[in-house]
């Protein structure tokens, strides 16, 4: 589940002490694997402290997708029409799938259940707003991540990128401070658009700036990511007398949230950067990787059968049940495309895969 297909990456500049690495990365398969089992544990039912550890998941996931489209969107730069050429790919790439899916599992589930929702209900689950079904939020990050690819290529890894992402970010926080669109009838149109687009954005920029960075700079940013949330925990835990896990900056996502992901999500990418490519290279990693964001949307379809069928509610036997069946689900789907494709040779499909 990413803004870009890993296909679409030919060069990658890993940082400046390492060297070029033609072709497919595969540590970032494998870490889009991570971050893909770490959002599906969250539906699952888990403990407390196993939800605070995957709680780095979707920022991880979305500076995977932004390290990928620093490279993807160099093809469209090119031309005239290049930011409204690469919005249209990205549309097509995150939006059609999501409606498409979701018209599926309305239908499976009126069909199953005999009742429906209120019109609401369905209109917030295809505008990918957490007030509908919930799980499709995640593909709104991406969309709007993807959105400010064009925006980024421009000021790049500057100090006047950094000195607006930085600000644009302070008046975030002061903005949720003084609960600013969080009352009243436009509430969940403002936490859908400004309130995911600014500390997204800030993710975002970090992704898209990876590989431009120097080894000292990544260490400054992990540094400092790690000393703020440790910082966080310490004042939250003298604040209530107890840990609080992260969630509770997470809707919308503050700095406490957004600290611990951005530490763990470097300290993942220094670490797997620099080993061996054969440490990665799998197959089955790769499948998930290049298919993740249909395995997720599959899952939540899994899900509701699972519950539907009152199967046993212990978390990791549903993790391993959801995650098989769903990546199982998607390979199929893939085999019977293929041979409709060798057939037909219909465009369309490319967007069914992955």
């Amino acid at each position: 589940m990413s803004i870009v297909n890993h296909e679409d990456v030919n060069t990658i500049n890993i940082s400046n002490t390492i060297k070029q690495t033609k072709g497919r990365l595969y540590y970032i398969d494998f870490l889009k694997c991570i971050g893909l089992t770490c959002i599906i544990i969250a539906h699952v039912g888990s403990p407390s402290w196993v939800m605070m550890l995957r709680s780095f998941d979707v920022p991880l996931m979305v500076i995977l997708s932004s390290i990928l489209a620093n490279r993807s969107y160099s093809k469209y730069s090119s031309s005239k029409t290049s930011v409204i050429n690469y919005y249209t790919s990205r549309i097509k790439r995150l939006v059609i799938p999501t409606w498409i899916f979701l018209t599926f599992y309305f239908v499976f589930k009126y069909i199953v259940t005999g009742s429906g929702s209120s019109v609401k209900y369905y209109l917030d689950s295809f505008l990918l707003t957490r007030y509908g079904i919930g799980y499709v939020w995640v593909i709104l990050i991406y969309l709007y991540s993807a959105m400010l690819i064009p925006l980024f290529a421009k000021f790049k890894l500057s100090i006047k990128g950094v000195v607006i992402v930085v600000i644009s970010y302070v008046i975030y926080e002061i903005a949720y401070h003084y609960g600013l669109g969080l009352n009243g009838g436009m509430v969940h149109f403002v936490d859908s658009t400004f309130y995911y687009i600014i500390p997204y954005g800030l993710i975002t920029y970090l992704g898209y700036n990876y590989n431009k960075m120097t080894a000292k700079a990544k260490y400054v940013i992990l540094l400092t990511s790690s000393i703020a949330f440790i910082s966080l925990a310490i004042y939250y835990w003298a604040d209530t007398g107890t840990f609080q896990l992260v969630q509770i900056a997470k809707y919308p996502p503050r700095l406490y949230y957004l600290s611990y992901g951005i530490a763990c999500s470097f300290a993942l990418l220094m670490i797997c950067e620099r080993k061996n490519r054969a440490l990665f290279e799998n197959k089955i990693v790769r499948f998930i990787s290049s298919h993740s964001m249909w395995i997720y949307l599959w899952h939540i379809f899994v899900l509701t059968v699972y519950e539907i069928l009152k199967l046993p509610e212990i978390w990791f036997i549903k993790l391993i049940v959801v995650y098989i069946i769903s990546s199982v689900i998607v390979l199929i789907i893939n085999i019977l495309l293929d041979c409709l494709e060798r057939r037909h040779h219909l465009s369309c499909i490319k967007y069914l895969r992955g």
